[in-house]
């Protein structure tokens, strides 16, 4: 009902295997552009296009098979920790869920847990750390293998060295993945392919961390700030 759009007049193209960061201020319009692409918003046909393919004119299913979406928060179950990796994928053998495991960074702490794999985690994943929530929620989606990721601040809880490495897993090797990287961690995004970014609704700039932090503009600002919280840590 808000008179002011959410997004507008925004035209950009991703390429397949390249990592793609967005950032900008709270509100500019991130998760709005990040929850079309899997239609959990809908939006008007002739406006976002998939390997040419209207989003709107593909069967809902089928695009989110192309499509894994990561949310901040993403509900865990009261089950195995092997279970929530292969919720999507129920029949996957103990090889592919370690391997996505790995690719998400959360392997190492998973073999200190108590049963490793089979230790129960609790209603909305309330044993583990908020770190730990999002990486097996990550390592959910990568078991899952669509062809494009879309992480909607979903590393927010996990340290930017830690967030760098697992797009680095992503970014390649022979399961690299399209990735489109939501988020406010501006040490992370600097090692993305381009970043894109975003205010009040539009795209404002576009290119490397190299480009933009040497022009004057809202990235230039967004990454001094994030430096000087660094120096005040």
């Amino acid at each position: 009902g808000n008179a002011t759009p959410a997004i507008e007049n925004i035209s950009f193209t991703i390429h397949p295997g390249e990592t793609v960061a967005l950032v900008g201020p709270i509100g500019s319009g991130k998760s709005t552009l990040a929850k079309a692409l899997p239609r959990i918003l809908e939006i008007s046909q002739g406006q976002l296009f998939i390997d040419g393919y209207d989003v709107t004119q593909v069967a809902l299913s089928d695009l989110r098979r192309a499509i894994a979406f990561v949310p901040q928060d993403s509900f865990l179950f009261s089950t195995k920790v092997k279970n929530n990796l292969r919720y999507g994928v129920p029949l996957a053998e103990m090889p592919e869920i370690e391997q996505a495991a790995k690719l998400a960074q959360i392997q190492g702490e998973i073999l200190n847990f108590p049963k490793h794999y089979d230790t129960l985690v609790g209603e909305r994943g309330i044993t583990l750390s908020g770190g730990q929530r999002q990486r097996t929620a990550l390592g959910r989606a990568l078991l899952v293998d669509a062809p494009i990721l879309v992480l909607d601040d979903a590393l927010s809880s996990v340290d930017n060295q830690t967030a760098t490495q697992i797009l680095d897993n992503l970014s390649h090797g022979t399961q690299r993945k399209t990735v489109i990287f939501i988020t406010h961690q501006m040490s992370a995004a600097a090692n993305c392919d381009r970043i894109l970014v975003m205010d009040q609704g539009n795209i404002v700039q576009t290119g490397t961390h190299n480009s933009l932090v040497n022009r004057a503009g809202l990235y230039q600002q967004l990454w001094n700030q994030h430096k000087l919280k660094e120096v005040l840590q």
